[in-house]
């Protein structure tokens, strides 16, 4: 390179400098010089081996500097400050990553309040890099081969989902607002997504297709896959590493790049047929079927994103950083690629609800049943009063006992809700009174009886459970309380002549007993399943008659101020399960508090009911505004940790004092949280909430500087829009 002369007037190299993102907690620009030998294969989005505090990590070209005066200003910075820029040891042999993609990381960073190395960190995490380097057995020519199909067999639509196709088709014809399809359950909106998604692979666009849960997947990938065949990919953490990494070159053009190229995609000497000099390949469009991880993937040309059952708190990522909503994250990314939007559900979020009323979404309604359905009858059980008129036998009245059976007579399938796993959820000492507890979370032990522990659910602490009271010594430790095993014991006992199954998390531990649970039920091979919130979600089980939830009150007795919001939504979604052929089906409800209002509103009936005339809705969105909650404002959640108590105090009053300055709306805390000690650590918490304006970015920055020594010794928490 030429040598140039600065004006302190030392002679320098004309270097390259490359500004790179590296997988940290890191905020601030890093600077490395790019070497002679290396400048023609770095530019931007090019991955490379740097040197970091004396370890290696893959970073991301995010830019180069080339021109002479800011050339000469970096090294004449170095020279006032003492900074040695090293150089880039080498240019990793992956696919770079596009301009999209590290736009959208830089949204995600700022609207959650960390650093653009943690979200890169989510995204390419050391697992990905392996997906991309694996060999993939098929040709780019066997892909095209299996794709080159393009009749869909797409399915018939009625006239109310055409009303509300064309209703979406115009919105997104004249606006690039997302736009919510508020469809009753049972309605049929995946026929209309399907019908959308169809369209956009015709352009030789692809489309990103959201889930909340791994298990909805399974059930609707059999149904894409009648109309789309190879052209539809699955996507989640589940998937082998060579099958994202097949994904991973498909969506990013980059089998389409080798098949012109003419040569196979393992990367051996043999070339495949030739390929004429100016000849497209055909059409590679396909639809991405994911759960939230899939936003990352990517993408080289999308053109719809549709997020299903987007009120799901499964789209909200806990830990680690960063804590983004998934449907919020993807309206980031199609505003990136100026792609369509459509989010789904029979429930709406108050917070989507809220942005059609203010015109940040479309709304278009589907209150139709596809299958001219009668919404479900809902039936209330008082179980204080089964109890004191002997009606209960174990978890179960006698009337809901009487209504399983005459539903499995009339040859139709049971659904059992139960919102806890394990066995029992506390074991007690009849003697001391004591109930082992977790070392490590301030929580009790739940016993699960299928491999005889007890087990944390937090973290996943587990010991063999022997009936032995540590605190007393005699083996007199009893089941308190029932879970989904203990649901599924008494079933069989009080229906041995019937076929009884469980659908949970540790069912869904293993992928194939949880494929094999949900294909047999849908089968009716199964005629009663016990299953957590994960059965709510979207299955479309034909004979299901009866839907039967056992003691709600867990449900309704949340202290948090979005409890009864996703108690309605729980019990809509269980209740849409039901009925969604010809025969009308059933929700029985278990629970000690008949005059709820969210029991009040289910009987009531909302199905087909706009949300703005639901009674419950109205006055739960009121009481949001008047105290200035979420959606009427920003909140952001600040969770203080610390090992010693004492320590934890001091931070409190650290985090008060700070907050002080940060101009906000208001600010409250610190409050205990329900569960207040999480692997080893105690926790206080504090909701900041910021108004609604065009200040709010700039405040929302604010509290993060405020927070920024704190947060960097990992004292603190910040997560916006918590759940």
């Amino acid at each position: 390179m030429e040598s140039g002369l600065f004006k302190n007037g030392l002679s320098c190299p004309q270097f390259v400098y490359a500004q790179v993102i590296l997988p940290l907690k890191y905020k601030g620009e890093i600077t490395y010089v790019v070497p002679e030998q290396m400048a023609a294969l770095v530019d931007v989005g090019s991955r490379v081996k740097v040197d970091f505090a004396g370890r290696t990590y893959t970073a991301v070209v995010e830019s180069l500097i080339r021109e002479a005066g800011a050339v000469e200003a970096l090294y004449n910075l170095g020279l006032e400050k003492g900074i040695v820029y090293k150089e880039i040891i080498e240019v990793e042999n992956l696919r770079r990553v596009s301009e999209f993609s590290i736009k959208l990381w830089h949204e995600i960073a700022d609207y959650y309040l960390c650093t653009v190395g943690e979200v890169y960190k989510a995204a390419y995490s050391g697992m990905v890099q392996r997906q991309e380097q694996v060999k993939m057995r098929k040709r780019p020519s066997a892909f095209f081969e299996s794709v080159k199909e393009f009749a869909f067999n797409l399915p018939q639509l009625s006239q109310a989902q055409q009303h509300a196709f064309d209703e979406i088709c115009g919105h997104f014809e004249t606006g690039k607002r997302p736009v919510l399809l508020h469809g009753i359950t049972g309605s049929g909106k995946t026929e209309i997504y399907i019908n959308l998604a169809s369209r956009q692979l015709a352009q030789g666009k692809n489309v990103l297709y959201m889930v909340p849960e791994i298990a909805l997947s399974k059930q609707l990938q059999e149904r894409l896959r009648k109309v789309f065949g190879e052209r539809l990919l699955v996507y989640h953490s589940r998937q082998t590493t060579a099958e994202k990494g097949r994904i991973y070159k498909i969506v990013s053009g980059e089998f389409k790049d080798e098949y012109l190229r003419g040569v196979e995609s393992s990367g051996n000497e043999k070339n495949e047929r030739a390929v004429p000099s100016g000849v497209d390949a055909p059409n590679d469009a396909v639809v991405v079927l994911g759960t939230r991880s899939s936003l990352f993937l990517p993408f080289k040309n999308l053109g719809l994103v549709v997020v299903d059952e987007e009120h799901d708190s499964s789209y909200k990522q806990s830990e680690p950083t960063p804590r983004y909503h998934a449907r919020d994250a993807a309206i980031m990314l199609s505003g990136i690629y100026g792609a369509d939007t459509l989010l789904g559900s029979a429930t709406p979020s108050f917070e989507a609800e809220y942005n059609c009323r203010i015109g940040r979404f479309s709304k278009v309604t589907l209150f139709a049943k596809y299958y001219g359905a009668q919404p479900p009858e809902v039936e209330i059980i008082d179980t204080i009063w089964a109890c004191r008129s002997g009606q209960m036998r174990g978890s179960f009245s006698q009337k809901l006992i009487n209504t399983v059976r005459k539903t499995l007579q009339n040859g139709e399938q049971v659904l059992v809700f139960k919102n806890r796993r394990s066995y029992s959820p506390v074991v007690e000492c009849v003697e001391c009174g004591s109930i082992p507890k977790c070392p490590c979370c301030n929580v009790y032990l739940s016993y699960h009886k299928y491999n005889n522990t007890l087990r944390c659910h937090y973290c996943d602490y587990t010991v063999k459970f022997n009936g032995i009271c540590t605190k007393c010594g005699l083996d007199t430790l009893k089941y308190k309380g029932a879970g989904t095993e203990k649901i599924e014991e008494e079933l069989k006992a009080l229906f041995p002549e019937y076929s009884i199954a469980r659908f949970d998390a540790d069912i869904a531990e293993s992928k194939r007993e949880e494929e094999a649970v949900i294909k047999a039920f849908s089968k009716k091979e199964i005629d009663i399943l016990v299953g957590t919130q994960m059965v709510s979600k979207g299955f479309d089980f034909e004979h299901l008659g009866l839907v039967a939830v056992l003691d709600a009150d867990s449900i309704l007795g949340i202290q948090d101020f979005r409890a009864d919001e996703r108690a309605l939504q729980m019990f809509s979604q269980l209740m849409g399960r039901t009925g969604r052929r010809e025969k009308r089906g059933k929700l029985l409800v278990q629970t000690n508090q008949k005059e709820h209002p969210v029991i009040l509103e289910l009987k009531n009936g909302t199905d087909g009911v706009a949300t703005e005339n639901i009674t419950l809705i109205k006055s739960l969105l009121e009481e949001r505004r008047e105290f200035a909650f979420a959606p009427y404002v920003r909140m952001v959640k600040i969770v203080a940790k610390h090992k010693d108590k004492e320590k934890l105090e001091l931070l409190c009053a650290s985090i008060q004092a700070k907050l002080a300055s940060v101009p906000c709306k208001e600010f409250t805390g610190p409050f205990v949280p329900a569960i207040d000690k999480v692997r080893g650590e105690w926790l206080k918490c504090f909701y900041v909430k910021f108004s609604r304006d065009s200040r709010l970015v700039e405040n929302k920055q604010k509290l993060l500087s405020a927070m920024a020594d704190l947060k960097a010794h990992n004292s603190i928490v910040l997560d916006v829009d918590p759940l």
